[in-house]
């Protein structure tokens, strides 16, 4: 063997030593970045359990660009803080696009009762039982949540629309009182 066979011979291990050196940094920096985009997604969840809608979205959508593409979690969490501040119709339909993108019955299910929850916060309530019902044919054991999710909404949707009618009563209030004053 002539030293120039020997060292073709060589060159496709030494690519391959080469790749095999890469490669756990390559696997360090991409365990990295989903630890990053984990950690999104639970700074997301924190925020939307503080009311901070706005910076929970952004949390999301950081997330989702974390993972490198269309991450039906990040969209989901997007669409609850949404809801969370009243973009129901951005809500929906971001929770409509996550649910093209789910694969298991049971992740649709989950992703159908959280629409049902949004739908029935916007007052769409044939849409939401539709959901809800959708929710339940694809995963049983989501009953007793759809159950949950449906009375939350409700009540939600009640408080807001007093709080609605307390402010504009306040308002008329301090409306008369002006006017009395001015008298």
């Amino acid at each position: 063997m002539t030293s120039r066979t020997r060292s073709r011979s060589i060159l496709p291990m030494l690519g391959a030593l080469v790749a095999l050196a890469i490669a756990p940094a390559a696997w360090a920096a991409d365990a990295v970045v989903q630890e990053d985009a984990a950690r999104a997604l639970r700074n997301g969840e924190q925020l939307i359990e503080q009311g901070d809608f706005q910076h929970a979205a952004a949390e999301f959508e950081r997330a989702s660009e974390l993972q490198g593409g269309a991450c039906p979690e990040c969209m989901l969490g997007v669409a609850r803080a949404y809801g969370g501040a009243r973009q129901y119709a951005a809500g929906i339909q971001v929770t409509r696009m996550a649910l093209a993108l789910l694969s298991t019955p049971e992740e649709q299910a989950k992703a159908y009762d959280q629409l049902g929850s949004l739908l029935a916060l916007k007052g769409d309530m044939n849409a939401a039982r539709e959901a809800f019902g959708k929710a339940v044919q694809l995963d049983g054991r989501m009953a007793e949540q759809v159950r949950s999710s449906l009375a939350e909404a409700l009540l939600k949707r009640a408080s807001y629309s007093q709080a609605s009618e307390h402010a504009a009563a306040g308002a008329d209030a301090v409306a008369e009182v002006g006017v009395r004053h001015a008298q």
